[in-house]
């Protein structure tokens, strides 16, 4: 398959902020980089490596999905894990969830105030590359106001030698953030032809379509959930609500009707059709409207390595943990509630594995590893031990034990598969990698795909009062996933669907700040994992629950925004705190 790839082969981004492509680079000066196509590139792809779409990498790949409560890792000393068990202050910061990413932001201004200077680049590339730029400014800005509300718009480069009044820049308000993002892009529609690249890890004009559709739906929620903040810089006016739904409905609508893109729905196996849309890259991959890319040894990553389960060819393995309480929201397929009562989780119930998690929406079983799961030709296990004809528990993970249908299974798995929550992160994960070893892995990281450009699109529809096409939008989802179509719609069905259909994608924990619901999900919550015993007799198992984190979770009202940190407080007297830190 066809992949672009932009080696960096110059240094330019040495040295400190302030005097950031000021002085001469090793060996190339500044001011002949935008006289040739081939430096200009190596310094664009330098701004795409620094805006990280995927937002961590190896064993932070996880990051996001941590924090909303979707699955966890392995151990609490990796980034994730401490990202949601720490504290949130002034005193302590954002931690990992940080994204200030202003050093880029300059990279960004230099380019677009000095490539017009080019005496040997043509028009037509100049105006192409300050575009692309452009776009990848406004989504690092999308990146900080999600995070912090209300951050400076910073649109020239910054010198030391400039008065405090402009180094020193006060924040604008969350409304003028958003209303940036979408101005840019806006303006830079007409530069972008309508071909589809984006796949291909460089942005097209669907891509700045869906940073549109993404974007405004998110200002269009905070107007309708949140609330003004008292020092003016974070909340959006409830009366503009409706204004942004309809710029995320119109931008996801042109999305549509491009012709484009369609949802990946080859074939009866539901299941495998699902998992092979985040395993088939570029163009072969119609729902991919733009991608991270990324290639084994070049710039490959460890997901392989790191979310294999125990007992196969991964030295690390089984380091994603999935909460039963994310699990809930998979319905099964015959139209029953994933809610099941727990009170039947006890040592007297006895459960059909294959009704109790293969019956379930088919993302589901696409996206998590469970018990009896297939995976490169064998199971794999989950289970604590093996109850024996006379009452007997066994637990030897060496000795096997011969079942009814006259297969072989272990009498306990793997510890290392049942330690947390004893179900295990699947979902881009590649059952066809000879060497899942540190950097071997090379799936791409979809950024923006169809199936959200529906889903988008509905939820904007349905706030504009249109719930037929908004029921329209989800119902192609749901059919595409081989569950029982929507008879109406409600705006529980639509937030369902979209964390369901965008499980692990770093959607999540975004989604529930947008809908300001996040403490009903994360706030003194103790979230839970699974215990099996097997019953060799009746070939079914006995399920309870336990306590998957070392702690009840926190997240108070004001986590709604990130905190500053005292430093960079410090750094800028004008930058003033988020409320209620």
């Amino acid at each position: 398959m066809r992949k672009i790839f932009i080696i960096t082969t110059i240094l330019i981004t040495c040295f400190s902020c302030e005097k950031q492509l000021t002085k001469e680079a090793p060996f190339i000066s500044e001011n002949v980089v935008f006289e040739s196509e081939n430096l200009t590139e190596a310094y664009i792809a330098d701004i795409y490596s620094r805006s990280a779409f995927q937002v961590a990498s190896n064993e932070n790949m996880g990051l996001i999905s941590a924090v909303g409560a979707e699955h966890i890792n392995f151990a609490n000393w990796q980034t994730p894990n401490n990202a949601f068990i720490r504290l949130y202050s002034e005193e302590t910061g954002p931690g990992p969830l940080d994204r200030w990413n202003f050093f880029n932001i300059r990279n960004m201004n230099y380019l677009l105030e000095n490539i017009e200077s080019s005496e040997t680049l043509s028009q037509e590339y100049i105006q192409a590359k300050k575009a692309e730029v452009r776009f990848l400014r406004a989504y690092d800005y999308f990146e900080m106001v999600k995070r912090f509300g209300g951050v400076p718009i910073v649109t020239k480069v910054q010198n030391q030698s400039d008065p405090e009044a402009e180094l020193y820049v006060s924040r604008n308000t969350e409304q003028e953030v958003y209303d940036f993002i979408y101005n840019e892009t806006q303006a830079i529609l007409d530069n972008f032809d309508n071909s589809a690249v984006g796949a291909d890890g460089r942005v097209d004009k669907y891509t700045v379509l869906m940073l549109q559709s993404r974007a405004m739906l998110y200002a269009a929620s905070i107007a309708k959930n949140g609330e003004e903040g008292p020092n003016g810089v974070t909340g959006i006016p409830g009366n503009l609500a409706n204004s942004y739904y309809q710029k995320s409905y119109d931008a996801s609508m042109e999305v549509i009707n491009s012709g484009m893109f369609s949802l990946i729905n080859a074939g009866d196996d539901k299941v495998s059709n699902y998992a092979s849309i985040f395993l088939t890259e570029g163009s072969s991959n119609p729902e991919t409207i733009f991608a991270e890319v990324f290639e084994p040894v070049i710039k490959g990553h460890n997901l392989d390595l790191l979310a294999t389960p125990a007992g196969f060819n991964a030295t690390w393995n089984s380091n994603f943990p999935v909460l039963y309480d994310f699990v809930e929201l998979f319905d099964f397929t015959d139209g029953r509630s994933g809610k099941i009562d727990r009170s039947l989780f006890n040592s007297e119930t006895e459960w059909d594995i294959n009704d109790f998690f293969g019956n379930r929406d088919p993302r589901f079983r696409a996206s998590v590893f469970y018990p009896e799961s297939e995976w490169q030709g064998e199971s794999v296990w989950f289970h604590n031990n093996t109850i024996l004809s006379d009452g007997t528990k066994v637990n030897s993970t060496t000795q096997t034990i011969t079942r009814i249908d006259g297969t072989e299974m272990p009498q306990a798995s793997e510890p290392r598969n049942r330690r947390n929550t004893a179900l295990l992160l699947r979902k881009r994960v590649d059952e066809n990698n000879p060497d899942p070893s540190a950097g071997q892995s090379g799936q791409d990281f979809i950024v923006f795909r169809y199936a959200e450009t529906l889903l988008n699109f509905a939820e904007a529809a349905f706030y504009l009062g249109n719930t037929g096409e908004a029921l329209d939008a989800i119902n192609q989802i749901r059919e595409r996933a081989g569950m029982p179509l929507r008879i109406g719609i409600t705006e529980d069905n639509i937030r369902q669907e979209r964390q369901v259909e965008l499980c692990f994608e770093n959607h999540r924990f975004w989604d529930l700040i947008r809908w300001r619901i996040a403490d009903q999900y994360l706030d003194q919550v103790r979230t839970r994992g699974l215990v099996y015993s097997y019953n060799l007799d009746s070939d079914k198992y006995i399920i309870t629950l336990k306590n998957a984190e070392t702690q009840i979770r926190s997240f108070g009202p004001e986590r709604y925004y990130l905190p500053f940190a005292q430093g960079r407080l410090a750094d800028n007297p004008n930058l003033v705190q988020n409320p209620g830190y």
